[in-house]
């Protein structure tokens, strides 16, 4: 087996399940806990993998809204822009676009009233031009992991 399949299978074994035990995964892969640890540790150091977090249901902690918003920016603000919108606690992604807008911001909040009240935010900010908000009304798929064995010849 070589060390691209392994980290493959050790990554799909954590995107299952990240808490589980070196030993556990070790049982799983039917490798020794120390390759186990050795090819994680690798992962880490290389970047691959970037921490372990809970999945955490934004709804039952009050934070139910999501609402997607397009950013239209003058070009010499766009990197402070980013910046600034990257601080934000409330918003989970933040994304540079290509197209009419030029900036793809995704945020968490408990009711309309927050949401408007980032708008108002984001539109005070020196360089952005114009918004395009939309509000998601339903959920289909969400941080669905991806198959990570085309990516890890690269990696």
């Amino acid at each position: 087996m070589t060390y691209r399949n392994l980290d493959a299978r050790l990554i799909r074994a954590l995107q299952r399940d990240a808490r589980r035990s070196l030993r556990s995964l070790a049982e799983e892969l039917d490798v020794s806990p120390s390759t186990v640890g050795h090819r994680l540790t690798d992962l880490v150091e290389r970047g691959v993998v970037r921490g372990f977090k809970p999945d955490l249901d934004y709804a039952k902690l009050g934070l139910g809204l999501v609402a997607i918003t397009k950013i239209k920016a003058r070009g010499d603000a766009l990197p402070a822009i980013v910046d600034e919108l990257r601080q934000d606690p409330r918003l989970t992604h933040v994304y540079e676009i290509t197209g009419d807008f030029d900036i793809l911001v995704i945020g968490r909040f408990r009711d309309e009233a927050e949401m408007n009240g980032e708008i108002k935010r984001m539109l005070s900010l020196s360089g952005i031009e114009g918004t395009n908000t939309s509000i998601v009304l339903s959920t289909a798929k969400e941080g669905a992991d991806l198959d990570v064995d085309a990516g890890l010849a690269d990696a």
